[in-house]
């Protein structure tokens, strides 16, 4: 029998991990927005490259290493994976700091975005351990507004303190930022109670019901089954990661790269342009902590149909920023449509709780890791085209051509939103052929 005192503990300490990891995250989002603010006093520093291709490495890399986290995840651990990935993040803020060609400024981008590749994921493990399954949309909610207030930070903010400082000792501050961070991580966190010599949450729902359960948190499953698994699972997976590949490339093409400056100069001169990229960052934060309430309350039984609505507005939100391009001059205008995309845009977060749904806890890491690397696709790619269509061509012809292609990828993406399938009571969960506890001693 678990005493009371073991079971406050547990609860109470598993808010401390949670809390450091997802301080980090905000600088996760802080550091993949960066560019949309001061990317442009980068490239006039450095006197090479462009913003969007600089944008589009970040978002490469960040891709690249998606799967790769979920296995560091799932295989090293959380603790090990953020602390080591941080320490290259940190390099990376210092490399950035010093560059003088956008070779360097390239390579210091890359371990950025490496480094904080690997910190959703072993976030979204530590919940999966630490965490009963029905507290996962509120808490992932949770982790999406603070990163959206990371967002939020990058934009109007970051604008200022640039100025103040200069952009180069902005990401000087961030490396010291991002090495106090992995100190906390290798201190503080644990991967399951078990390390502290603590009882699982199954251990303590056994306890007080007598129930046991098969979706145990210190299953291992060997990590190409759980790859395979999630691949093999069709419409499960790949409608939600096809759309959010979509959504997502959209969103960073937008707020991540040339709002500021279409809104600031090369299109519109609004005084407020940074303040859009804000209000999209504010508006983000509302809808994705409303949706992670209605959800984990039982208020909306529904994470698909919540999704039809999000990314139906969402994309009537693309085709008045493609239709009404350069020809409304009010200020203000904008702004609530820059507030409209940021609220419709954080309803894909719920493709995360509707594949999770579907996986049991021992490959949960790879089939979230096997989601962001679609996700961060859609970003890499979607920059890459930015880049190719403006090509330093800043008029509103590319602009118009660049919405129109933004617009399209909306309509697709709803559309496989509408295809996608949805965990129904009674449906079975979708289950790896090989599973191997911590406390057997065999091998993959």
């Amino acid at each position: 029998m678990v005493n009371a005192e073991t079971k406050r503990f547990v609860y109470r300490y598993r808010w401390v991990i949670f809390s450091i990891l997802v301080i980090t995250y905000f600088f996760v989002y802080f550091h993949r927005m960066s560019i949309n603010a001061v990317g442009t006093e980068m490239i006039d520093d450095i006197g090479s490259g462009s913003k969007e291709y600089l944008s589009s490495i970040y978002f490469w890399t960040y891709a690249a290493m998606q799967i790769p986290s979920g296995l560091l995840a799932d295989r090293l651990g959380p603790r090990k994976a953020t602390t080591i990935f941080l320490a290259l993040a940190t390099v990376g803020s210092f490399l950035t700091c010093i560059a003088t060609d956008f070779t360097v400024l390239a390579v210091g981008k890359m371990f950025i975005a490496a480094g904080m590749a690997v910190v959703y994921i072993p976030l979204m493990k530590i919940i999966s351990v630490w965490y009963y399954r029905k507290d996962f949309p509120q808490l992932n909610g949770i982790v999406i507004a603070v990163g959206n207030v990371g967002a939020l930070a990058a934009a109007a903010p970051l604008t200022y303190l640039a100025d103040a400082v200069g952009w180069r000792n902005v990401f000087l501050i961030l490396a010291v930022i991002t090495m106090i961070l992995a100190i906390l991580c290798l201190t503080f966190i644990r991967d399951h109670p078990h390390d502290i010599k603590k009882p699982s949450l199954e251990e303590i729902r056994e306890s007080e019901t007598g129930e046991t359960t098969e979706d145990r948190s210190d299953g291992k499953v060997p990590v190409l089954s759980g790859l395979a698994t999630t691949f093999k699972s069709g419409r499960v997976f790949w409608t939600m990661g096809l759309a959010y590949f979509l959504i997502y490339g959209t969103i960073m093409v937008f707020q991540g790269t040339t709002s500021i400056a279409y809104f600031k100069s090369h299109v519109y001169t609004f005084a407020l342009a940074a303040w859009f990229v804000t209000m999209i960052g504010v508006s983000k934060i509302v809808s994705t902590i409303l949706i992670g309430r209605l959800t984990s309350r039982g208020i909306v039984n529904s994470t698909k149909k919540l999704m039809m609505f999000g990314t139906f507005m969402y994309m009537l939100v693309w085709a008045v920023i493609w239709l009404f391009a350069g020809n409304i001059q009010n200020e203000w205008f904008w702004f609530f449509i820059c507030a409209l995309f940021g609220f419709f845009a954080g309803f894909m977060t719920l493709s995360f709780s509707q594949v999770k749904e579907w996986f049991p806890i021992s490959i949960s890491g790879t089939a979230m890791s096997a989601m962001n690397v679609l996700l961060f696709l859609g970003a890499s790619i979607g920059t890459t085209i930015a880049g190719i269509v403006l090509h330093k061509e800043y008029v509103l012809s590319n602009y118009s051509t660049l919405w129109a292609i933004m617009f399209a990828a909306t309509v697709i993406a709803f559309i496989l939103v509408v295809l996608s399938k949805e965990k129904k009571e009674g449906d079975e969960m979708i289950m790896p052929k090989k599973t191997i506890s911590k406390t057997n001693n065999e091998g993959e």
